[in-house]
């Protein structure tokens, strides 16, 4: 793993706080009842390092009756989120959420209709409706690169780009 002069990987495409993966993970399950999948948005200060995730707003919040068994949100949850970068002074880092097995690659639905169409957002597949212990080596990490199409990492690959530390 390549480590910058403070520790962390230059490989990293999110950076969350070990307190606020666990939660996220335990509100991914909680909201899936492990029988749906269930999502969130990964936000970050529109003036800091955008990697490093400092909220996150679930996609039931946005519209709640997105949780279908499938995830379908409606174009209005959209403006919701928009308004709360614009007041919180946020952007979308990345987005995640759930598949019912251990496989955390993409669906064709997932690659075909990313959260956010813009290059160099990051999306996150968590495995078994997040229940358990999620590792990072255990998620599916993609990155949109627009015309180009999707880039995956899964296993250690996925591990040094999801940086979670004690605290950042």
């Amino acid at each position: 793993m390549r480590l910058t002069m403070w520790g962390l990987s230059r490989l990293a495409l999110l950076r969350l706080d070990r307190d606020t993966w666990h939660g996220l993970v335990r509100e991914l399950d909680r909201r899936g009842r492990r029988r749906r999948e269930s999502g969130a948005f990964l936000l970050a200060a529109a003036s800091g390092d955008p990697r490093v995730v400092t909220r996150i707003v679930y996609f039931d919040d946005l519209d709640p009756a997105c949780l279908k068994g499938h995830i379908h949100i409606v174009g209005t949850a959209f403006s919701k989120l928009w308004d709360t970068c614009e007041a919180e002074g946020l952007r979308v880092a990345g987005d995640v959420h759930t598949h019912p097995g251990p496989d955390v690659a993409q669906s064709s639905i997932d690659a075909g209709s990313p959260a956010i169409a813009r290059a160099g957002h990051v999306a996150l597949i968590l495995p078994n409706l997040a229940a358990g212990d999620v590792r990072p080596s255990s998620v599916g990490i993609h990155l949109y690169r627009g015309n180009a199409g999707w880039r995956s990492w899964f296993g250690r690959a996925a591990a040094v780009r999801l940086d979670i530390r004690r605290s950042l």
